[in-house]
């Protein structure tokens, strides 16, 4: 199973850059079909939060929220909340949120996909997981 971070479902869901939209779509839609792609509630709540900074309206982010809800959804225990305690003590407390997604996908997927570098460039350190950091 594929892990898709935050930004890469806000990059999917709304166009901000167009060449980041496209390689998005180009990579995700070959997922969707075989059914490859999981994501979990803090993804869901974070890409709620998101596009309200984006002034998306109440209705709008239901309606985005429903689309991606169709691709399944991870809760997370305790024992992911621990393993991402760990990691957050090793990059940033700052980082934690970007550690528990680690810590989810550690334990339902092979992979992660995210445009976030800054961050999982330095927790790629602390995990067997395949971490993909894309970039324009």
């Amino acid at each position: 199973m594929i892990y898709l971070d935050t930004d890469f479902l806000i990059h999917y869901l709304v166009i901000q850059d167009k060449e980041i939209h496209r390689i998005v779509n180009k990579k995700i839609k070959p997922w969707l079909e075989s059914e490859k792609v999981f994501i979990s509630l803090l993804t869901m709540q974070e890409t709620s939060f998101v596009l309200s900074r984006l002034n998306f309206d109440s209705f709008e982010i239901i309606e985005k929220i429903n689309q991606i809800e169709r691709f399944g959804n991870i809760n997370y225990s305790k024992k992911e909340f621990e393993r991402a305690k760990f990691l957050a003590s090793k990059v940033g407390f700052n980082s934690i949120n970007d550690c528990l997604h680690t810590a989810i996908a550690e334990s339902h997927c092979k992979e992660l996909y995210t445009f976030n570098k800054k961050d999982f460039e330095k927790i790629k350190n602390y995990t067997d997981l395949k971490i993909n950091i894309l970039s324009v």
